[in-house]
């Protein structure tokens, strides 16, 4: 999946400073999603994620395998593209503390 492509960034409706995610190739086009708790766990090379969907052109549920799949894509691009250009930050979740990610690569 590629920003601009198969997904866009657009702005929240209700605020300036969240960011959701409208598909723009594939099975849910049109469908826009929001992004909640992500976090990588204990198991190597496992993330998990939780998101709403925000509109649709179809009938769907977050249940739903193949958004599931779609999602997981996409964020995997955000998140790629993030460390890349410095513009994600992550937290330790035991601690809370700010992680450094350019000095932890």
């Amino acid at each position: 999946m590629k920003e601009n492509k198969d997904y866009e960034l657009i702005l929240g409706e209700d605020t300036t400073e969240n960011w959701n995610v409208r598909i723009l190739t594939g099975d849910f086009v049109e469908t826009v999603i929001e992004y909640k708790a992500i976090a990588f766990n204990e198991i190597k090379d496992h993330l998990s994620f939780n998101y709403n969907i925000v509109s649709s052109p179809s009938i769907l549920s977050e249940d739903n395998e193949g958004l599931q799949y779609v999602a997981g894509k996409i964020l995997e691009d955000i998140i790629e593209r993030g460390l890349e250009d410095g513009s994600i930050g992550m937290m330790d979740r035991s601690t809370g503390e700010d992680i450094n990610i350019r000095s932890s690569r």
